[in-house]
């Protein structure tokens, strides 16, 4: 083969990875929403699994996933005919009830500024206290400002949803399949340990996610249902709340609290009160009975490690690096240890 051939042949091979990329990046809004509808499905059929599994027992594995698609599709439709028309509504009443829940504050940092000057407090710390206060004012209502906007405008990515579910439960009933192509592309030098960590973080994810989305429904109903008794306005976007947040440890159940404190503040010292009692009970019920028995062994992590993992992935990635701190730093944990037994055996 002559020099002048083979750069041709170069040149041939590299022009369509030119136009591929060169097609990537002018779509690149385009792939990175397939990339997200295939994560999200991937996240469905992981967190399906178990579920699966125990089915499988009993019947065959078509049977057990339409069984599951069928419970799901019809718990999907439940909550958007009836979960959703209700939230928005309640949403567009608090959005037009919002600058007064503001004005409220304002008036209560204000009380906070007039106490420090009566005691004497120097003029920078005021300063300083009143510039943390505006900017946890500012953050507040953007914040609740875009998880309204979110709540309500949800109905649009129903199709999305639909279309990641459908996925989800493909590769649900091949999961052995698309796990043996992935099997594939580790090389066999190292595929024991890798498959050993995977399985290993497989099966603590497993146990954390179940145990984590157990208790956020089972909090979330709970904190509905007594915000709703109680006569408590926006009972379904509170409580709503206060499950999500739930996957914020130690501090998602007070941030899901304040919100509901604040609303109950406004509707009366009685109300408060109940509102109150309640929350306690719930937060009660689940320390002592929820979270040991779900999460137990799940979650071996020191308190301070879960803090300081909480801060940093608030402080790099906001509010959905809370969400992900702890699950990234038991991956990161069991990817540490295999890879210094790795070390310590080749020496």
């Amino acid at each position: 083969m002559t020099s002048r051939t083979r750069y041709i042949r170069i040149i041939l091979s590299v022009i369509p990875l030119l136009l591929i990329l060169l097609a990537a990046i002018m779509h690149r809004q385009k792939l990175l929403h397939l990339l997200e509808i295939i994560v999200v499905a991937v996240v469905i059929a992981y967190i399906l699994t178990p579920l699966c599994d125990v089915l499988e027992k009993k019947m065959p594995r078509t049977a057990a996933v339409a069984i599951i698609l069928l419970v799901v599709c019809a718990g999907l439709a439940a909550f958007v005919f009836f979960f959703i028309p209700r939230m928005a509504k309640e949403a567009m009443t608090l959005i037009d009830r919002f600058p007064a829940v503001m004005q409220f504050i304002r008036q209560v940092l204000g009380g906070i500024q007039d106490r420090m000057d009566s005691m004497g407090i120097p003029k920078g710390i005021q300063d300083t206290v009143s510039m943390y206060a505006d900017s946890f004012q500012r953050k507040a209502t953007d914040t609740v400002m875009r998880f309204l906007e979110h709540a309500v405008s949800a109905v649009s990515l129903l199709p999305s949803l639909l279309i990641e579910l459908i996925l989800g439960f493909y590769i649900l009933k091949d999961r052995e399949y698309f796990c043996r192509i992935l099997t594939g592309f580790i090389p066999l030098t190292s595929r024991r340990t890798i498959l050993q960590t995977v399985s290993e973080i497989n099966h603590i994810l497993h146990c954390f996610i179940r145990g984590e989305v157990f208790i956020a429904g089972t909090v979330g109903i709970l904190t509905t249902a007594v915000y709703l008794l109680i006569g408590l306005p926006y009972a379904l976007i509170l409580g709503f709340l206060a499950g999500m947040l739930e996957f914020i440890p130690y501090f998602g159940p007070w941030l899901g609290a304040v919100p509901a404190l604040l609303v109950a503040y406004l509707g009366g010292t009685k109300k408060f009160i109940w509102t109150l009692a309640g929350i306690l009970m719930i937060q009660q019920l689940e320390n002592a009975f929820i979270t040991p028995k779900i999460l137990s062994g799940a979650v071996d992590l020191h308190p301070a490690y879960i803090i300081l993992s909480l801060w940093a992935g608030g402080l790099f990635f906001g509010v959905a690096g809370m969400f992900l701190a702890v699950p990234l730093i038991l991956i990161l944990r069991v990817i540490i240890k295999h890879i210094y037994l790795s070390i310590v055996s080749v020496q």
